[in-house]
């Protein structure tokens, strides 16, 4: 899985959606672009991106009722784009969650100064997410790893008491399995090609610590989604 892009660009004509991601490119914005709502979430399913450059007017569904549909959108930073520009619209795009509003034709040059502005503005995320729902372990930057069963039932047991330390017998039972008769190289062996699937796939030391005799913690922020969460 990639990891963050600065821009998405969300536009159903390709020359308006080729000449925004080719600007927004050019001036040092990793930007990629597509033709639909129902694309839109298919790539931030892969690739996590910090602002949004929607046009309201796409085939299917709407981006603002898409806006509507994903509150969880609103901590990007949101450019509408229209061909109308109708009061009303702006409105409900605001209120929808859009920061920012350009009509048809866009300039460019000012929409890459939005996108800037917007960038400059957002928080820096330094959590860790997992999300039990899609099986994914995401690293601050919004890269990516598939869990296994095991490995998924590991990290809620680490994420539901980030920094403390979960007891072995207590994964054990997590995973099914009697403390008693469980042989605990199968954890060790697991936790070993976690880490190692985290640094191949990510490029980053998993935060991970073993607490020898004793079990294991997950020693970053961490999010928790989906699921069996708290949040």
């Amino acid at each position: 899985m990639a990891g963050m892009i600065d821009a998405l660009v969300i536009e159903d004509e390709a020359d308006i959606r080729d000449a925004v991601v080719g600007y927004l490119t050019q001036v040092g914005w990793t930007t990629a672009g597509v033709e639909s709502v129902e694309a839109a979430d298919a790539a931030l399913a892969q690739t996590d991106a910090a602002v949004l450059v929607l046009d309201l007017a796409l085939p299917g569904e709407s981006g603002l009722d898409w806006l509507r549909r994903r509150p969880d959108l609103r901590g990007k930073g949101i450019i509408m784009v229209t061909a109308a520009g109708r009061e009303a619209e702006r409105i409900a795009g605001r209120d929808a969650g859009a920061d920012d509003y350009f009509v048809k034709p866009v300039n460019l040059v000012e929409l890459s100064v939005s996108v800037r502005n917007l960038i400059a503005r957002l928080p820096v995320n330094d959590h860790w997410q997992l999300d039990s729902l899609s099986w994914q372990l995401r690293a601050p930057d919004g890269s990516a790893v598939r869990l296994t069963a095991s490995e998924l039932a590991l990290l809620e047991l680490l994420a539901g008491q980030p920094g403390a330390v979960v007891e072995r017998d207590t994964i054990i039972r997590r995973l099914g399995a009697d403390p008693e008769t469980y042989d605990i190289r199968r954890m060790e062996v697991m936790l070993r090609r976690l880490r190692v699937k985290i640094a191949d796939q990510l490029g980053l030391e998993a935060p991970i610590v073993t607490v020898r005799g004793t079990g294991y913690a997950f020693t970053a922020e961490i999010d928790w989604a989906g699921e069996g969460s708290t949040g």
